[in-house]
């Protein structure tokens, strides 16, 4: 007995088949498919309706070839809710299984470097001699070694490319929760619940048969449910304050409103479901989930809920932005990331060479409101100090009129000259400022790597070299052969217990 089952849960299913017996090969003709975790299956049927013309089809076909079929349909769907908390279960555990067929590649990767690297360590750097005695086995074994050096990328590859489709996967997945592709998904289910709407009166009208009014009637209702589950959802985050959506009660014409990405526009009408913009180019018009803050009467406020605050200062936190975001492109003017970089430095009472990361100690980086205001705060004193370098006063001549911001970084580079200290006796609490380099000219300071230290791993040995980690406090961490050198400040050695201070 073949059992074709349909339910929303599971979607259609075909039962009672085993491999040979020619059931798959019709089945296949009207869409079905086979896995090794469903087994033969409809694609695309969950959470779905049944598509009884395939079903119906496949059945015939199946009877006519001699085998007894059992069609069992069930078209009850589940709650909006269940069906979601479905949908995220099987892409967390989609984005599992890919996060552990990555850790399974990059360990077969790891095994295929480790038998190249013992390979040609026992080659120990010879070339091939055709002329040796022993030329077809030094061969035979470079060609072994080769062929697990090949292996080795292969996997590492594939590990990169799991590793990236299990973060589309989640990402993916928090997407849908994003509160504005939410409202664009209530949208889109209005309208798809007036077109049922439409399409049942349409039948009743013309007096079509009772089944096909009531699948008419279910799809409506369905469609309602999942309408009232997702305003259920802007709801919860509108009453905790997460998420307010713009409405006409809170725009008003002449107005001017940020438009995604697009910039900011004047309002020149609000309607019921967006606005219309004074603009002849495109956009001409914004729907709700695309209007991102408002301006009026010199404020600004990035949400419904949010505080507002002064134009002037939004103006110059976006230019600022603007500027930082030019400074890492190659613009053709290269002095645009000079003056940035400066700018930065002499608001924080910095020298001109400090490191990157220098800066970003003093860059507070959490959403609590006095954090917010102190990023606004610096993105305006930045752009006041890039403005002066542009009209043309030099850096050093600022340096002694600039008034230093009192924000108090994470940590300071301590003065002066530091001790050169081997990676591997580098200790926790030691400042790193940077490392070593050996050039023509003769040593240069590399501060890419650069702060105070928080851990140091054990000397391991890799390749037939000594290496250690460095952690830094920030999270940064870097592999270093045991033999370089860094310029370090030693961290301070406590005071003995009754010794002077």
């Amino acid at each position: 007995m073949i059992t074709i089952y349909h339910d929303h849960e599971d979607g259609t299913i075909l039962l009672g088949s085993h491999r040979g017996d020619g059931v798959y090969d019709i089945a296949h003709k009207h869409g079905f498919r086979a896995s090794r975790q469903v087994g033969v299956y409809l694609p695309g049927s969950r959470d779905r309706d049944a598509r009884r013309h395939r079903i119906d089809a496949c059945a015939e076909e199946l009877r006519a070839n001699g085998f007894a079929v059992d069609v069992t349909i069930d078209d009850q769907w589940r709650p909006a809710a269940v069906r979601e908390a479905a949908r995220d279960e099987r892409a967390d555990e989609r984005a599992d299984r890919l996060d552990t067929a990555a850790v399974a590649s990059a360990r077969r990767s790891e095994a295929a470097r480790a038998t190249s690297d013992r390979i040609f360590a026992a080659v120990n750097g010879e070339p091939p001699k055709p002329d040796h005695y022993n030329y077809r086995r030094d061969m035979a074994t470079r060609q072994k070694g080769w062929a697990a050096d090949e292996r080795a990328s292969d996997q590492s590859a594939r590990a990169v490319t799991l590793s990236q489709r299990a973060d589309a996967v989640r990402a993916h997945a928090n997407a849908k929760d994003d509160p504005r592709a939410i409202m664009r998904r209530v949208e889109r289910l209005k309208a798809d619940k007036r077109a049922a709407e439409r399409e049942l009166a349409e039948a009743l009208r013309a007096g079509c048969a009772q089944s096909y009014l009531d699948r008419c009637q279910r799809t409506v209702d369905r469609l309602a449910e999942d309408i009232g589950c997702q305003e259920a959802k802007l709801a919860e985050r509108e009453a905790a304050g997460e998420f307010v959506a713009w409405s006409p009660d809170n725009l008003a014409k002449g107005d001017l409103v940020r438009v995604e990405s697009y910039g900011w526009f004047r309002i020149a009408r609000v309607n019921r479901k967006s606005v219309s913009l004074d603009h002849r180019d495109y956009p001409t018009k914004a729907t709700w989930d695309q209007v991102r803050g408002r301006r009026r009467d010199g404020w600004q406020i990035d949400a419904p809920n949010a505080t507002p605050w002064p134009v002037s200062t939004a103006k110059a936190v976006t230019r600022w932005q603007s500027l930082e975001t030019e400074a890492t492109r190659d613009s053709g003017d290269p002095t645009i990331p000079a003056r940035v970089r400066a700018a930065i430095r002499l608001v924080h009472g910095l020298a001109l060479d400090a490191a990157d990361a220098e800066v970003a100690a003093f860059r507070p980086t959490g959403s609590e409101p006095e954090h917010v205001q102190t990023r606004r705060r610096l993105m305006v004193a930045y752009t006041g100090v890039y403005d002066r370098l542009t009209a043309g006063e030099s850096a050093e001549d600022l340096q002694l009129s600039v008034e230093t911001d009192p924000v108090e970084p994470l940590w300071r580079m301590p003065s002066g000259e530091p001790d050169d200290v081997r990676c591997d006796r580098v200790k926790p609490g030691d400042v790193v400022k940077g490392m070593w380099d050996n050039e023509r000219g003769g040593r240069v300071l590399r501060d890419g790597f650069c702060g105070p230290v928080a851990s140091v791993s054990e000397v391991r040995s890799m390749d037939y070299r000594e290496w250690v980690t460095i952690t830094l406090a920030d999270g940064t961490s870097c592999d270093f052969r045991a033999g370089w050198w860094l310029a370090v400040y030693p961290a301070p050695t406590p005071a003995l217990a009754g010794a002077p201070t």
